[in-house]
């Protein structure tokens, strides 16, 4: 009976998602780690079932992230819980239009995610019920969200 050499690891999902990536996309591993900014040494571990750094992970996602429905997002929070760095969301799907407001949200800064969500609430202001004049104007709600 074969035995299993004493510095080898069972392969992890992130592993198993790293080959079959690569594989999908008909990447080496080398081409891999070119495309994310990454050694190869880097991957070949992660390939070994080491645990990746989050920002390998990071490096990965946003590498891999524009070639498929995944969003970097979306794709970064998958893996950081496929490696435990997360704990498992509840199931929610984001939609591909949410998903792409949620990848270009993540870069704004403070003051742009406050004037966003006073745009959001302005905007959720045009599902109420608004009084329309007879010239075509109209008199918006008197409370707000």
């Amino acid at each position: 009976m074969k035995q299993a050499n004493a510095g080898t690891r069972p392969k992890s999902d992130f592993a198993k998602w790293l080959g079959e990536r690569c594989r999908e996309e008909r990447l080496s591993y080398r081409q891999a780690a070119a495309r994310a900014g990454l050694s190869h040494a880097t991957i070949a571990v992660a390939r070994k079932g080491a645990r990746p750094a989050a920002d390998t992970i990071k490096k990965l996602a946003a590498a891999f992230s524009n070639n498929g429905p995944n969003q970097r997002v979306a794709l970064e929070d998958y893996l950081l819980t496929l490696c435990g760095y997360r704990s498992q969301p509840p199931e929610i799907k984001l939609s591909e239009p949410l998903a792409r407001l949620v990848d270009k949200l993540s870069h704004y800064s403070e003051a742009k995610l406050q004037l966003v969500d006073q745009f959001a609430s302005y905007i959720s202001l045009l599902d109420e019920p608004v009084i329309v004049l007879p010239d075509g104007g109209c008199i918006p709600p008197l409370t707000t969200k």
